[in-house]
């Protein structure tokens, strides 16, 4: 009887088990739509990623014209004058059959208005196309040819778009004479690894791990109960743990393919079906890392809360063997968030700034420089017809000038200062165009008089013309600094480059040819200190003071001075600041969305733990403030020592970031549980939990 009565106990539990999971299928629905569009969104946020990748790629390799490798320059200790390097790249190109474009800013336009694209110089003519269309579909780029490099110097980036055989013999051939030579062959894997290697792409990666590992425990947690009765049941662990698993790997992979076919149809038509195979490249390998995270992810946790029958025993919720992996969860996102909003605030601005910054080199496009191709002992003796120039110049009005001397570089120190730079007018004039009244303030020059005395005295001393006494000089300039938050481009004593400086001390010299004595600015000429404003202009300049090619023949000097754009690899990094700005936008978003989803999550299972207390409350007429508060307050105080814990670890610059990241994640929670605690009341109202 005994016997009987345990198979018919047996009997009732399987026809249970069988009924619960029939009524678990027919109401999985939901969630599986949940799965479904949340994960439709993480695959859509990847396909965004590819996209960024695949533009990215074609701009380093244009496929349009087979661009196979590229190369970057450096004649900087090289013997070769300008010319002679563009004879020598020309010569190797054509017995070497390179097919070698030079990268290059479109400095003029091709009337649309727009003169900072790309465009390519061909060293010897072949049988690329003169235009092409690039992925980012930003206009045609222009193929032209060897005569719009007159005026570049041949540093720079080259693309490979003919034989790869005799590459290696360029190598060897420009490194022997001093020039160095960097190589990078077109890779999709190493397009991959260099947006990942950005500062701003881990916020996002990170994010999509979290979403993704938020999506694994919700769908357990959805699959708590039948998982339990399953156990009851009897059923093997390995057929339970593949019966989910491969459910849940079926709700990722539908949305994925949906995605990828949307994708990549969207790219065909809209960028062209040259693309394809470096976009599905990307899409494939960040869908497959995403994917075999989640499953990893999916079997930790359910290995970790593996129920018992001993829960149905008790009249337990599944759903409690996975609260402690959505508190872990939730507190591992809540932690991600806040601990990365400072540095992820402070990535944005600074790319943010940069891009502004960078963008300031569109004010120097119509800027050169003049290369002293001579001896010393010939540039002494155009000393003076040098200086005449940059009178005749500065009369025109065509002459901007900095000269910057670094507090680490100068040996002594400037005070409240990281730097003094020497400028005139026309070099405000054009690093402030676009920007607000007010970006430089005026500072007396009594504040700064001593620190000036002290550093500068002897050497205004002995640049001055004249031989006028430094202090005098030095009294004679008006002085300013950059507003908070305004960084001004300068450009470094001895042709260093161009820094973006906030804490700089501004020299306004109202003449470089009163001021600096002929040897001073013939210095400042030869490390492009000084700027001229339009080729042509320039060139009648050198014409008139006796200091173009065929003068310089006539006087027996066998150099020659050359005009040079000065913003060409500037505008050519500009280009290339708009992704990583635009980038850190997509990783706030990304992540601010993860927590959201994670916090959801917990709540639900929390409500789902609380089910039969908080039903009974809600029905007598409690609120669901009343009900939730003892959890959300619970929630609220681990939330708040956290926020503490990363505040003193990181001891962030920009308090403000981490504090309006901790409020808004203080705000979900509160809003979370009361969408779960409502979610729960309905579904025990309708018999469905």
């Amino acid at each position: 009887m005994r016997a009987g009565e345990h198979l018919d106990s047996v009997d009732s539990a399987s026809v249970t088990v069988l009924a619960v999971m029939s009524m678990d299928r027919s109401g999985g629905s939901l969630y599986k739509r949940v799965v479904v569009a949340v994960s439709g969104a993480l695959f859509s946020l990847m396909a965004v990623v590819a996209v960024i990748v695949t533009d990215l790629h074609d701009r380093d390799f244009p496929q349009a014209i087979t661009a196979q490798s590229r190369l970057g320059l450096d004649f900087g200790e090289s013997q070769f004058s300008d010319r002679e390097a563009f004879s020598v790249l020309t010569q190797l190109d054509a017995d070497l059959s390179l097919g070698l474009l030079r990268i290059a800013p479109d400095l003029i336009g091709d009337g649309d208005g727009d003169g900072d694209k790309q465009i390519f110089v061909a060293l010897n003519d072949g049988n690329l196309p003169a235009t092409f269309h690039s992925f980012s579909g930003a206009g045609t780029a222009r193929i032209v040819d060897r005569d719009r490099l007159a005026n570049s110097s041949p540093d720079g980036s080259y693309l490979v778009t003919g034989s790869l055989s005799g590459l290696t013999e360029l190598e060897s051939g420009l490194a022997g004479k001093g020039v160095r030579v960097t190589r990078n062959d077109a890779s999709v894997v190493g397009s991959l690894g260099f947006v990942m290697q950005e500062g701003g792409f881990a916020v996002p990666v990170l994010a999509a791990f979290a979403l993704i590992a938020a999506l694994a425990l919700f769908w357990l947690s959805m699959k708590a109960h039948s998982r339990a009765l399953r156990v009851l049941a009897g059923c093997p662990t390995l057929r339970i743990q593949a019966q989910d698993l491969g459910g849940f790997a079926v709700a990722l992979l539908l949305p994925a393919a949906a995605v990828t076919i949307a994708a990549t149809s969207y790219v065909g038509l809209a960028r062209g079906w040259l693309y394809i195979d470096v976009f599905v490249k990307v899409l494939a390998a960040v869908e497959g890392t995403v994917i075999a995270v989640a499953l990893f992810v999916a079997l930790v946790m359910s290995a970790s809360a593996w129920p018992s029958t001993a829960m149905l025993a008790t009249r337990q919720p599944a759903v409690k063997s996975l609260r402690f992996a959505a508190v872990v969860l939730q507190a591992l996102t809540f932690l991600l968030v806040v601990g990365t909003a400072d540095p992820a605030w402070s990535a944005y601005r600074n790319s943010s700034a940069q891009a502004a910054e960078m963008a300031q080199w569109k004010n120097l496009a119509n800027q050169v420089t003049i290369q002293l191709g001579m001896s010393d002992d010939e540039m002494s003796s155009l000393e003076p017809l040098i200086g005449n120039l940059v009178e005749d110049g500065e009369k025109a009005g065509m002459i901007s000038s900095s000269y910057t001397f670094h507090n680490e570089t100068w040996g002594s120190g400037f005070g409240d200062y990281s730097a003094v730079s020497f400028v005139n007018q026309q070099w405000l004039d054009l690093m402030t165009i676009n920007t607000p009244t007010g970006a430089l303030t005026p500072v007396p020059y009594q504040d700064v008089s001593g620190m000036l005395s002290r550093e500068f005295t002897d050497t205004f001393s002995l640049l001055s013309r004249g031989k006028r006494p430094g202090t005098e000089v030095l009294s004679g300039f008006e002085y300013l600094q950059p507003a908070s938050g305004f960084r001004l481009p300068v450009a470094q004593g001895g042709g260093g480059g161009i820094h973006f400086l906030g804490n700089v001390l501004v020299a306004i010299v109202p003449s470089l040819h009163q001021t600096f004595n002929d040897r001073n600015l013939t210095s400042m000429l030869s490390t492009r200190n000084v700027l001229f404003t339009g080729v042509a202009a320039t060139q009648d300049l050198l014409e008139r003071n006796r200091l173009s090619a065929g003068a310089l023949v006539g006087q027996g000097v066998e150099g020659d001075l050359s005009i040079v754009y000065a913003a060409e690899q500037g505008i050519l990094r500009a280009q290339f600041m708009g992704y990583v700005a635009w980038l850190m936008n997509l990783a706030l978003a990304a992540l601010a969305i993860a927590f959201t989803v994670a916090t959801l999550i917990s709540a639900l299972i929390t409500a789902l733990l609380h089910a039969k207390r908080d039903f009974p409350l809600r029905l007598s007429g409690r609120s669901w403030a009343q009900i939730l508060q003892s959890r959300v307050m619970r929630e609220s105080l681990a939330g708040s020592a956290l926020i503490g814990l990363v505040a003193l670890s990181q001891r962030p610059d920009n308090i403000a970031a981490l504090l309006v990241a901790a409020l808004c994640g203080m705000l979900v929670v509160p809003l979370g549980h009361v969408w779960a605690a409502s979610w729960c009341f309905s579904g025990v109202s309708r018999r469905r939990i």
